[in-house]
């Protein structure tokens, strides 16, 4: 019967020095930090040791960062939008009024612009006297006018012919 006591006794004591070598080993106090992420009781390593509100921060700025550049480009583009928007109206406002329609053709790589008749005063002034246009080669505004408009009202509409291809290289 003592045997069994010692055996028992020795059970019991060895328990208790398991249990306190673990409490040794690792705490019970867990990260806050993940607990309160995870929502549930984390241990192994402390708030202090804990890696993740640097991560999370981290993250935050590479939000921000983006954020500010997507701004950034938006302000550029709306300022590019004003400027060609400032540029057409300058442009349709200069434009000279057409007193004869001319033709729009190319040959090789080049657009000729010949046989047109512009008013010398802008559109909307009565003119006294007239301007005959002849341009070749690449004429990207003429009077006024771009190459597109003078060649869609030469043909009585769009079309899909060579001044159409070479047109969309001049802008």
């Amino acid at each position: 019967m003592t045997a069994i006591l010692w055996i028992v006794l020795g059970a019991v004591l060895l328990g208790a020095l398991q249990a306190g070598l673990r409490q040794l080993r690792m705490p019970e106090t867990g990260c806050s930090w993940c607990t309160r992420v995870s929502g549930h009781t984390v241990t192994g390593h402390t708030a202090d040791m804990c890696q993740g509100p640097r991560i999370a921060e981290q993250q935050r700025a590479d939000i921000d960062a983006a954020h500010q550049r997507d701004l950034k480009r938006c302000a550029e583009q709306l300022t590019e939008h004003a400027s060609r928007s400032e540029a057409e109206k300058a442009r349709t406002d200069a434009r000279l009024r057409i007193e004869h329609i001319g033709t729009v053709t190319t040959r090789g790589n080049e657009i000729h612009v010949t046989g047109w008749q512009f008013s010398t005063l802008p559109y909307g002034v009565k003119a006294a006297s007239s301007q005959t246009f002849g341009h070749r080669g690449r004429p990207e505004q003429t009077c006024g006018w771009s190459v597109q408009e003078l060649h869609a009202m030469a043909h009585g509409g769009a079309c899909r012919c060579d001044v159409v291809r070479l047109a969309r290289t001049l802008h």
